[in-house]
């Protein structure tokens, strides 16, 4: 097929008899009723065929030539048989597909297809065989790879060809002839022809990182060796090595080789997707080839080297691969606990002396203080700060230097800016803050003592009907559904769904088993629920066939850290679409049954619930019943 340019420079040429090709073009549109500016265009592809014909000296145009006329080649079949200037096939041609009519798919023709005729490829120069394409599928295939490459130079630096898809410099025809040929013809400007497709190219063409110059690398110089003791503590700046390619880096040792086949053996069996593997499999090949694999690697270099270049790096899976097999020394600061360095935080933003009294505090929940006894969790110590913060801001405003200064008012006047359990929150977290630090010494008087905070008789909150409607019809996958029905028909907070292990949902048997402090709940499935479990144990099994982790419900970061559970956020967004709330829809359900039967003991059976919370969801469903006599 001919190029623009060269369409270009044909259609400015004196061409011989093209006068009476127009006036048998001009009849032609009167028979056919063709407009003006479709005869313009019939006037140019004429054009290309005169000018093959007077380019091959010849009187008449040759029916082959049609072929490669970029548009309407019958028209101009028809046009040239017109004016007796077409030579025919010495063949018959089969007959053309016509254009798909409406008749019934029953009556239509089979036609033969359009012959492929041969052609040399524009990019390469091989010789292959196709209808319309100028360029073999080995070329269109290099040129997808390297389109979102950086733009390749003026010229190949081989045969200096301009215009042409490029990596690392060469076009793919001269990629083809030193991968075949050797090194030695990189200086050499010919190009051997060849056959293009059906043809497969060399096998070395295959791999993107196929350069044509034989390049030689060496060891790293800075390879760990096994034992080595680190004399400074600093952060290596990978910045330098962010830009190299592949080739650049240092050479492989034997350990390295066999490290990067594990992880590849690895990522076959638990079948990653293809971003994960790259990005991975990218990071541990650049940690290994300037550092080795004899001594264990620092997780604070893995993070370095992501941080900087995120997009093509990628380092939670390598810190799990190389953990299990002994071959990480773990971070300790990044390690710690996320709420313990938000809280270290808060309190370095405090007074000096107001954040040494609430050290002692955080140490003393903690049971790191006088009385030894079991510790909270930095996670509890920081719901409490969420409370205790706007408190601690107000009496900063007022001038209090430290917590000693408090009295008995400054409490209740703390509670008393909140209402109902807000207020009830200030007292309980206030109390826990000044009877630690009157245990461990710090103030003489509680100002707390003996303040008594009364009792709070909230009734759970009802979710009209129509809003309940189509609550399911939400959910986006098997994980969502089974999320939904275990809070909308079991009534399971998050920290219970969170707990569930695969081994407590036995199918067999229809029954779950939740685990909580000190006891455990059975659930007998119902039809709905079986169906959502079973549904979700298979998809579990399909996306994560190897995964290791005990959880039930997992997702693609939890399958691979086996030692966590989806956070509670993981089950807070998918209500967001329905505009309720987990709690909301938990609650309105126990309360809905409670409408149903007015026995307490059911509701603990049921739900696992404690006596105090049956009661009063009892209470909120029938208060007739349980109001008090007057005395």
């Amino acid at each position: 097929m001919l190029s623009i340019d060269v369409c270009r420079r044909i259609l400015q040429r004196p061409l011989a008899g093209y006068r009476d090709v127009v006036e048998h073009t001009a009849a032609f549109a009167a028979d056919t009723g063709i407009s003006k500016p479709m005869q313009r265009k019939l006037h140019e592809m004429l054009r290309l065929a005169l000018a093959v014909r007077d380019a091959d000296g010849d009187d008449l145009v040759d029916e082959l030539v049609l072929d490669d006329i970029p548009n309407y080649g019958r028209s101009v079949r028809a046009i040239l048989q017109r004016a007796e200037m077409l030579r025919p096939l010495p063949h018959p041609r089969e007959p053309e597909r016509p254009r798909r009519s409406r008749t019934s798919r029953a009556t239509r023709h089979v036609w033969a297809p359009r012959p492929m005729t041969p052609r040399s490829c524009q990019q390469c120069g091989s010789w292959f065989a196709a209808k319309i394409k100028v360029t073999c599928e080995p070329c269109s295939t290099f040129a997808r790879k390297n389109r979102n490459s950086p733009a390749p130079a003026a010229a190949c630096d081989r045969c200096h060809r301009d215009d042409l898809p490029l990596a690392d410099g060469y076009c793919r025809g001269c990629r083809w002839h030193v991968a075949s040929h050797g090194p030695g013809d990189i200086a050499r400007f010919g190009t051997q022809l060849w056959l293009g497709s059906p043809v497969p190219a060399p096998a070395s063409l295959r791999h993107s990182d196929v350069a044509p110059p034989a390049v030689h690398r060496s060891v790293s110089e800075h390879l760990m060796a096994p034992g080595q003791e680190r004399l400074f503590e600093f952060l290596r700046d990978w910045r330098p090595v962010l830009e190299l390619s592949r080739l650049d880096l240092p050479a492989l040792t034997e350990s390295a080789e066999r490290l990067l086949a594990d992880l590849d053996s690895v990522m076959k069996q638990e079948m990653w997707s293809q971003a994960p593997v790259t990005k991975n499999r990218n990071t541990l090949t650049v940690l290994v080839s300037w550092l080795g694999a004899d001594a264990p690697l620092l997780e604070s270099d893995i993070r370095t080297l992501v941080d900087n270049r995120p997009k093509r790096f990628s380092g939670r899976r390598v810190t799990q691969f190389l953990e299990a097999r002994g071959l990480l020394v773990p971070d300790a600061e990044f390690r710690r606990d996320a709420q313990q360095k938000r809280l270290e935080a808060e309190l370095a933003a405090l007074p000096a002396t107001i954040a040494q009294e609430l050290s002692v505090w955080i140490r003393a929940v903690r049971g790191e203080g006088k009385w030894k006894h079991t510790g909270r969790t930095y996670l509890s110590i920081a719901r409490y700060w969420h409370v205790l913060d706007p408190v601690l801001k107000g009496w900063l405003a007022d001038g209090i230097e430290s917590l000693r200064e408090i009295t008995q008012d400054d409490v209740k006047r703390a509670i008393a800016t909140r209402k109902g359990t807000p207020a009830r929150s200030i007292h309980i977290v206030l109390r826990n803050v000044f009877r630690a630090l009157r245990q461990e010494g710090v103030i003489f008087h509680d100002p707390t003592r003996g303040l008594i905070f009364a009792g709070i008789n909230k009734t759970p909150p009802s979710v009209p009907s129509d809003r309940l409607a189509g609550v399911l019809s939400h959910a986006q996958n098997d994980f969502q559904r089974l999320v939904m029905v275990l809070v909308c028909v079991h009534a399971l907070s998050g920290t219970d769904m969170r707990h569930l292990l695969l081994a407590d949902l036995d199918l067999s048997r229809e029954r779950l088993i939740v685990r909580r402090p000190g006891k455990r709940h059975i659930i007998y499935l119902d039809e709905l629920t079986y169906r959502c479990a079973s549904a979700w144990l298979r998809e579990r099994h399909r996306r994560w066939p190897v995964t290791t982790n005990p959880h039930l419900l997992i997702n693609r970061w939890t399958a691979v850290d086996t030692t966590r559970s989806p956070i509670g956020t993981t089950f807070t967004a998918i209500f967001r679409p329905t505009g309720l709330t987990m709690p909301t829809l938990r609650q309105d359900r126990i309360r809905d049954e409670a409408f149903e039967v007015d026995d307490p003991l059911h509701l603990m059976r049921l739900f696992g619930i404690s006596s105090q919370t049956a009661m009063r969801y009892i209470s909120a469903a029938h208060p007739e019943r349980t109001a008090k006599l007057p005395r």
